[in-house]
């Protein structure tokens, strides 16, 4: 269960181990202008979300489902689909699922697959078909079903637990598309239904409940290792650049946390 969660964390480690010494708390950014109506928001929900899915870690790891300033308009049923299929098909997702794939073939995980290239290759497409499923069904349809946002709202400011309970909570907490906090289904349920999925292609021995909720809950635990990464990266950005005396951007204007890819 935990192999993928702690890939994911090593990733996000490997992009950041050489600054994190630098990291500090960054002041909040200002909050986005509301809209004051409907063709507003959908005008800057669009320009919004063309700038989100150019955010990288690193300019390798995708960080498209993060809200910045904490702070947007809400997205559509298509937006949601556009966005879960930039993610999901990004080439940093068929390379950790490859990863995942390399690590379970030299544990000899699901042992009747073998340590063949067919093995590798059946591990290769469950790790992707976890991910996969589970954003499918956690970050697009029901969040389009529950009118929900699938976008993790990044704090960007006060202490390291505060914000990493920040980061925690965004498992069990989403914005809706009326911009109220409530309990996120979506992720919940959605995560729940791919692990039950996963029974239809993971070995025959391994299915049942047990795999349901292992599969489930390694995707929700990918999923908080992914927000606390987009709390706090840009901290880390930021430290860099005053460790290497970048100029810092006019106080009116975002900084650029997010190098594009």
């Amino acid at each position: 269960m935990t192999n993928r969660i702690l890939l994911a964390f090593a990733a996000i480690l490997l992009a950041t181990s050489a600054t994190a010494r630098a990291q500090q708390t960054a002041p909040p950014l200002p909050p986005t202008p509301t809209p004051q109506n409907q063709d507003d928001k959908k005008t800057q929900a669009e320009r919004e979300l063309q700038q989100e899915e150019q955010q990288r870690m690193a300019g390798i790891i995708p960080a498209f489902r993060v809200v910045l300033n904490g702070s947007a308009a809400p997205i559509n049923s298509r937006q949601k689909f556009e966005l879960f299929t930039k993610d999901a098909f990004d080439p940093f997702s068929f390379a950790a699922a490859g990863a995942d794939a390399v690590w379970e073939q030299y544990r000899n995980d699901y042992p009747t697959w073998g340590t063949q290239a067919d093995g590798f290759g059946k591990r290769f497409a469950a790790a992707f078909g976890d991910e996969l499923d589970g954003n499918l069904w956690a970050r697009a349809i029901l969040p389009s079903v529950l009118h929900q946002d699938p976008r993790y709202y990044r704090l960007g400011h006060g202490g390291f637990f505060k914000r990493t309970g920040n980061a925690i909570a965004a498992i069990a907490r989403c914005k809706g598309d009326n911009g109220q906090w409530q309990p996120n289904y979506s992720v919940v349920s959605g995560d729940l239904i791919a692990g039950a999925v996963a029974n239809a292609y993971y070995p025959a021995s391994e299915r049942g409940i047990s795999l349901t909720f292992k599969r489930g809950f390694t995707v929700v635990g990918v999923g908080a290792v992914s927000n606390f990464a987009g709390e706090f990266y840009p901290d880390v950005v930021s430290g860099l650049k005053r460790m290497f005396g970048h100029k810092e951007p006019k106080p009116d204007l975002p900084p650029s946390l997010w190098p594009p890819h």
